[in-house]
């Protein structure tokens, strides 16, 4: 297993260098955010459909969130990109269940000392509109066996509207505590409707071009159409 070895001047630089790309690649960052209990442990669950995800992520907590966070990341993606164990990435293997089970008794761990976790529980990057997400049930066993953890859904949903670059949208949704004894299975379901119900509700406001519920988060730089309608503009007058 790898495990993380946080380095915060790295962090910074990071967080430096991503915004500039994210700056640079998308037009709009839009977030819709509930409040997030800082001082309790936090399980976010987010859908994975592109490889933007992992950095968006950290970005998002590191400027929103604010949690000392750490992530569960696949052992291939780790040995390809070593430096997100500076970021607080830690490795899984599912091919193995001797591993899987060692990353989520240290996913507990970390927990246990009110830290943040990150789980991607498709395991891999799946289409945006695949149904049913079909998470696995790693975080519902983390949740049954540490009751006072909220988890906490998130939405990606990127798309290219009416502009150059695309667009991404965020969701931050309502936490979620396991209050009385539930299967791992139903807990499993829950976790994945509430994202599933985050993304059908952000695609179905984009259909009708409603954002009034979204803040901008974040503005690119113009595109090729914005200047080419400020020249027009200069040239009139």
């Amino acid at each position: 297993m790898i495990y993380p070895e946080k380095d915060k001047r790295f962090e910074r630089v990071l967080q430096l260098f991503v915004h500039y790309q994210l700056k640079k690649q998308f037009y709009r960052i839009y977030i819709d955010m509930e409040e997030v209990e800082n001082n309790k442990p936090a399980l976010f669950i987010a859908n994975h459909s592109s490889w933007w995800d992992s950095l968006i992520s950290f970005y998002v907590n590191r400027v929103l969130l604010k949690h000392d966070s750490y992530a569960m990341m696949s052992e291939e993606g780790m040995k390809s990109f070593p430096f997100f164990k500076k970021i607080g990435a830690f490795s899984v293997n599912q091919a193995s269940p001797k591993h899987i089970m060692k990353s989520l008794l240290y996913a507990r761990e970390l927990l246990r000392e009110k830290k943040g976790v990150w789980i991607f529980p498709q395991g891999k990057e799946e289409h945006l509109e695949k149904r049913p997400l079909q998470f696995s049930d790693g975080p519902s066993f983390i949740m049954l066996k540490e009751k006072g953890v909220q988890a906490i859904p998130i939405a990606y949903y990127y798309s290219f509207r009416h502009d150059q670059r695309p667009e991404l949208f965020i969701k931050v949704g309502k936490r979620i505590e396991v209050n009385t004894e539930t299967s791992r299975s139903e807990l499993t379901h829950k976790l994945e409707q509430a994202v599933t119900t985050e993304l059908d509700s952000i695609k179905s406001k984009l259909v009708s071009e409603d954002l009034s519920t979204f803040d901008v988060f974040m503005t690119g730089r113009k595109t090729l159409s914005e200047w080419l309608t400020w020249w027009k503009e200069k040239v009139r007058r």
